[in-house]
């Protein structure tokens, strides 16, 4: 069907506020935001039949160092976010992970405390959006958003590598114009542009009601450390940083191979806070002797940061998502473009592409983002109290440190901050936990217990060594899943092959071998059964687990991750049906031959 099928039925030459084929749209801006809505786009039209067309204009090398490939972040993939691209189908390559993190350690001026992954696996990933900071020059490791941007390709987009000057409209069209004067018109335009002041003017310049988000300056820099010593120093563990100096909310040091990244989130962060940071024992106490006084920062920047949300960011034809539209308070900037892509995509797909489809389906999605804000405000509201009051600091160090203990029991305090410091749960979830009564009474006695005499001894936590790649390694002929056992959780393959086993009466058949990107164990999120199959390593294999209560809040807020789930399902079934067939023809041609 072409565009012109599309035109509204009233008998004006108007196009419709509708996607069919041979719909176009643009999207300005190729970091993660324009990313994930071009990937979904195409992944959701293809769904449900229609041929679409999608262009990126993105001109940044994200394979280039320094600030010409780098989009001013961290470089943190969430685990939430992890666990979400993997149930897509989505595996981030091990050439992108700089480094697997296992654990948070948190540093506070009374002591610190190491807090591990609950399920003993790595499932967040440290990287960087480019190729690396100035002066890297190794070619073996790929950049994120480079990543991301290749499998929009894969998918069918086509990059546009020119500079947007303009976006008009042209009988009710919108018309997007690059730097070198070319002109294009679109069924619909998106914005995922960050906060860059130029191309937000861009779409300020259409009248339809948007403002940018509310912003604050940040820091982030990289110190060059060889390998040896970011593995000696840091580990495979994010340091935290709860210190006692004003206006810094949230301090982090991310260990990559042979640099680490520090990241500032506060209120308007200026030179003088990052000087006294960096000079305060604890953090000094992190790096080799000495090396604090005597290095400079090897790339630095103090970019703004989303801490608001905008106005009207959507339109007839227009939608803005990411940064500029709204993003999660001091984390998981990533998962968020990730969650407001896909719904804008959605609603794009199954909706329509009018101001009222958007405020209905997408914003809707914005809004509860906003809503968590508001909440993690108060969360760090809080936390600036903990800073200051060192023994409700030892408070929560004992805590946790009697919690690491523990097996298979509620790590209350521990779950607590490692979803604060994650980015894995939402700040609602968060806080509902730590009202909880039992928490609240433990926390009590932990509290009171901080302020007795001779209970204000200094908390240390040792850094561990472990491999820097995602999930769990298992070894060959490793169990991975046991026939027999009940469970609740689905694994994802993130490289080698395991083989589905199936016993009765003693003997042992394979079902089926399966490699990187699939899935299996996956019929333990719809019913409470034990599991019907042993998994086993064949060869050595590294599996990320995605726990039932993540996945499953997912699927209710993103129905269509339920339909991904069932066409593997449906294929799985289909390719055992096919194995079963072969198994059985054997055996009749086995007991022919034996009769004959």
């Amino acid at each position: 069907m072409t565009r012109e099928a599309y035109r509204n039925t009233s008998g004006e030459n108007k196009p419709s506020l509708k996607l069919g084929n041979g719909s176009r749209i643009g999207i300005v801006g190729g970091g993660p935001s324009g990313t994930f809505m071009a990937y979904f786009l195409l992944d959701l039209a293809e769904r449900v039949g229609i041929d679409i067309h999608v262009d990126i204009y993105e001109k940044q090398n994200f394979m280039a160092c320094g600030p010409q490939g780098c989009n001013r972040c961290g470089g943190i993939v969430s685990e939430s976010l992890v666990q979400h691209l993997s149930a897509e189908g989505i595996t981030i390559p091990a050439n992108v992970i700089r480094r697997g993190i296992d654990s948070y350690t948190l540093h506070t001026d009374v002591g610190g405390i190491r807090i591990e992954t609950p399920l003993q696996e790595k499932r967040i990933a440290a990287m960087y959006r480019g190729a690396g900071p100035l002066g890297s020059s190794s070619t073996e490791w790929r950049s994120f958003d480079n990543f991301l941007l290749e499998l929009t390709i894969e998918k069918g987009a086509r990059v546009v590598k020119e500079l947007v000057s303009s976006i008009s409209t042209d009988d009710d069209l919108p018309v997007i114009t690059t730097k070198k004067g070319t002109p294009a018109s679109y069924d619909l335009v998106v914005g995922a542009v960050g906060l860059n002041p130029a191309s937000l003017k861009l779409f300020g310049s259409l009248d339809f009601g948007y403002n940018p988000p509310e912003t604050t300056k940040t820091f982030i820099c990289e110190f060059l450390l060889n390998e040896a010593n970011v593995q000696k120093c840091f580990g495979n563990s994010m340091h935290v940083f709860l210190l006692n100096i004003p206006h810094l909310e949230f301090a982090a040091i991310i260990p990559k191979v042979n640099y680490v990244t520090l990241v500032l989130l506060g209120t308007n962060i200026d030179k003088e806070l990052v000087e006294q940071f960096l000079q305060n024992p604890e953090v000094k106490n992190c790096f080799p002797e000495g090396f604090i006084d005597t290095q400079s920062h090897q790339c630095q920047c103090y970019p703004k940061i989303n801490v608001g949300t905008a106005a009207q960011p959507f339109n007839d034809r227009i939608v803005l998502v990411g940064d500029c539209a709204t993003t999660k308070l001091y984390k998981n900037g990533i998962g968020a473009a990730f969650l407001a892509a896909k719904a804008a995509a959605t609603t794009a797909v199954f909706h329509g592409i009018s101001k009222d489809d958007f405020q209905e389906h997408y914003w809707s999605v914005c809004e509860k983002i906003d809503y968590d804000n508001s909440i993690g405000k108060m969360i760090f509201a809080g936390t600036k109290i903990i800073q200051k009051t060192g023994f409700t600091k030892r408070a929560i160090l004992r805590m946790v440190a009697r919690e690491q203990k523990w097996e298979g029991k509620e790590r209350g305090m521990s779950t607590v901050l490692w979803d604060t410091f994650t980015g894995s749960s939402s700040y609602r979830d968060i806080i509902l936990r730590a009202m909880n009564i039992p928490f609240i009474l433990t926390l009590g006695w932990d509290l009171f217990c901080s302020i007795l005499p001779g209970k204000n001894k200094k908390m240390t936590s040792n850094v561990n060594a472990h491999p820097d790649s995602l999930g769990k390694v298992y070894k060959p002929g490793e169990t991975i899943i046991q026939q027999g056992d009940t469970g609740s959780n689905m694994f994802v393959i993130q490289s080698g092959t395991v083989e589905i086993i199936q016993g009765k009466n003693g003997s042992e058949v394979c079902l089926a071998e399966l490699s990187e990107g699939e899935f299996f164990g996956e019929m333990a999120l719809f019913e409470r059964d034990v599991r019907s199959s042993t998994v086993r390593a064949k060869g050595e294999a590294r599996v990320i687990t995605l726990d039932k209560n993540t996945l499953m809040g997912r699927v209710q807020e993103d129905p269509t991750l339920a339909f991904h789930l069932m066409q593997k399902m449906s294929n799985r079934l289909r390719e055992l049906n096919s194995q079963v067939s072969r198994i059985r023809s054997d055996d009749r041609r086995d007991w022919l031959s034996r009769n004959d």
